[in-house]
């Protein structure tokens, strides 16, 4: 029998909203982890659910076991928020993430644990994030395609950081130790979408180092609704946006190294032209794919395409809303030294 008043080796937290049936499925799998002699806590962030949520954690917490369970209630909706507040709730030094749709493999909890035991230097660690398919895929479907429904996989062990800033640990699989998470201030509210790479970006930036490790394995449902082309569209034009607010672009350059913004580069509207030129190479090829009637090709270019419209829109709103103010500033600078000057 595990201590579940002990301080516990890992935290393990998950924020939910609406997915009672499949969060139920998930804290069976977290309880009843094999060849685990660990102490660790699940908590369960409540991000103002009106189903069945709140009973499904109530019921795992009164469920004989060893393993403490607790529930939290966050009505602030976003998800930063809610594992912001299961980290601050956490007793333990390592903090580890699984999103309400995933199943972590038999060994996740010693998986982790492992990992940052065999490798004191790194201050966070991700792993696979493999498909449940609940329909066939699509024949466009590819590799290519994974990130807009949370799927990574890498053959080997892989080092992020200021060096290799360009992958990102997705924290639907993901832990982190608390004094680097507790460093960069944890995850922003102002990214409900893709606030997993703008965390890494301010670690990397602050000198952290990650590492993705295959053995680390955590099964996602795929749902139908996320395997048609106008999700796929939407989900591109959604984390462009947000690519564009975080400066994602401007500071990681082409091979993938985390540099420091250039003001001076050359710009159109607010955009680098670096992305003029990558956006016309994918029409090109897109042109050449519909050509050529390949229609797997044709809608990955195509879905780039939407990537860099939203890209160029949200840097356009900016840049003309800075436009706007630019000479109240300046007038505001000139009657100011004309007023000192007196």
């Amino acid at each position: 029998m595990i201590d579940g008043g002990a301080v516990p080796h890992l935290s393990v937290i998950i924020p939910t909203r609406n997915r009672a049936a499949s969060l139920g499925c998930l804290l069976h799998a977290l309880r009843h982890q094999t060849r685990c002699d660990l102490r660790y806590e699940i908590l369960i962030v409540d991000n103002g659910s009106t189903d069945e949520t709140a009973d499904v954690a109530r019921g795992a917490m009164k469920a004989a076991g060893a393993v403490p369970v607790r529930y939290l209630y966050e009505p602030r909706r976003g998800v930063s928020y809610a594992r912001n507040l299961g980290a601050a709730h956490a007793r333990a030094d390592l903090l580890a993430f699984l999103d309400d749709d995933g199943i972590p493999n038999a060994q996740w909890v010693r998986s982790v644990w492992q990992a940052f035991a065999d490798h004191p230097d790194a201050d966070c660690i991700g792993g696979r994030l493999v498909p449940h398919w609940t329909v066939p895929p699509p024949s466009w479907m590819s590799p290519a395609h994974w990130g807009a429904v949370a799927l990574q996989d890498r053959p080997a062990p892989m080092w992020l950081g200021r060096d290799s800033a360009a992958s990102c640990l997705l924290t639907a699989n993901f832990a982190c130790r608390r004094a680097a998470f507790d460093r960069v201030g944890g995850f922003s509210p102002r990214f409900p979408r893709c606030q997993d790479r703008e965390f890494e970006l301010r670690l990397w930036a602050a000198g952290g180092r990650g590492l993705f490790l295959p053995s680390l394995e955590v099964t996602v449902e795929v749902p139908a609704d996320r395997l048609t082309k106008r999700y796929h569209r939407r989900w591109q034009a959604t984390t462009a946006h947000y690519h564009a607010i975080m400066r994602y672009r401007d500071t990681v350059d082409a091979d993938g190294r985390l540099v420091p913004e250039n003001p001076e580069s050359r710009r159109f509207f607010g955009t680098p032209l670096f992305l003029y030129r990558e956006a016309s190479r994918h029409a090109v090829a897109w042109i050449r794919a519909l050509l050529a009637r390949d229609p797997t090709a044709r809608f990955f270019h195509e879905s780039r395409l939407f990537y860099f419209r939203s890209f160029f829109n949200t840097r356009f709103r900016s840049w003309a809303s800075a436009a706007e103010t630019r000479p109240a500033r300046v007038d505001g600078i000139r009657r100011s030294r004309r007023l000192s000057a007196r």
